[in-house]
């Protein structure tokens, strides 16, 4: 198959079987599992939903299947560098940068933090989980900052836990556009993927969980403010997308409204110093700064952070010259 999306029809003589029996009758060379897979990935829509390979399809319906390439099934050693800011027996924290993909996915399957890893500690390759071993949160692509590492299934599962029950602390620095309707505050609003892009999440949308959001002012600037965010929950783009649904976007988030978009708002010399800005830095200007946790062997209270990168550094310059 040429084209990597098929669309049909699904006919009276197909109606009632489950969605990814039904793609396997339409698109030989491939199983039901894959299919089921992909539905479960976001990657076929029925009529502009995303649906599960449950659903029992219907006369009439459009059915969109996106022939995305699964992932491996295991990820592979790479000599790529890292910048560890903490490491003992059990666990260690590595400080991302920006551009760094967290584990290997559609598009991604090499030169991300989970390779370098592999590389240089041999034991994550023993974890049941093959694509993201030891692995006890993510950072977007292009957020740069703190992670925490397991390095054996034991340590892994504590963490996970205290994850849950919200005792690591993790605070980012962003930089948003605008105003904040308050100095501090919280955003509790329900986050879910949004219908006509899987790639993108937004509040009420669909498949919503809870997401709280914490935020303090901690520099005020022209058109701008530096914030300092902490996590109630860690939804995907979580922090993002709370913002943007404010009015106050990350700034440079080329995904949530944070680039061209937000500065048109601005005349004269705020406009010239929003593009200036914005040729400041290519990427959103998140970076997750600080990370507090007992730990969860030894009980000892670790406390890592992590200097703001030199684009982010360069957009508070701006900002200051203003």
């Amino acid at each position: 198959m040429n084209d990597p999306i098929l669309r049909v029809i699904v006919p009276e003589s197909e109606a009632g079987l489950r969605l990814d029996i039904f793609c396997t009758h339409k698109i030989e060379g491939y199983s039901r599992s894959f299919f089921t897979k992909l539905a479960a990935s976001g990657h076929i829509i029925i009529d502009g939903n995303i649906i599960k390979a449950s659903h029992k399809v219907r006369p009439g319906e459009h059915v969109v299947i996106e022939m995305a390439s699964p992932p491996p099934m295991k990820a592979t050693p790479e000599e790529i560098p890292l910048k560890i800011i903490f490491e003992d027996d059990h666990l260690l924290i590595v400080d991302k940068p920006a551009g760094m993909v967290c584990h290997p996915a559609a598009g991604n399957y090499t030169g991300t933090l989970v390779n370098a890893l592999l590389h240089h500690f041999a034991q994550l390759r023993g974890f049941s989980d093959r694509l993201r071993p030891g692995l006890v949160h993510r950072l977007d692509k292009d957020t740069s900052g703190l992670l925490v590492v397991a390095k054996n299934e034991k340590t892994l599962a504590l963490l996970q836990t205290m994850l849950r029950d919200r005792k690591i602390e993790r605070i980012y620095a962003a930089v948003v556009w605008g105003k904040m309707p308050q100095a501090e505050g919280s955003i509790d609003l329900p986050l879910g993927r949004a219908r006509d892009d899987r790639t993108k999440m937004k509040v009420y949308g669909q498949g919503q969980r809870e997401a709280l959001t914490h935020y303090k002012v901690s520099r005020q600037f022209s058109i701008a403010e530096l914030l300092q965010i902490k996590l109630g929950t860690g939804r995907t783009h979580q922090i993002r997308v709370h913002l943007s649904y404010f009015g106050n976007p990350v700034v440079g988030d080329p995904t949530y409204g944070g680039r061209a978009r937000a500065i048109q708002k601005f005349k004269g010399k705020h406009r010239l110093l929003g593009e200036a800005i914005l040729q400041a830095i290519n990427r959103q200007a998140l970076h997750a700064a600080h990370l507090n946790f007992p730990h969860p062997i030894t009980g000892e209270s670790i406390r890592s952070t992590s200097e703001l990168p030199d684009d982010f550094k360069e957009v508070i310059s701006v900002l200051e010259k203003s």
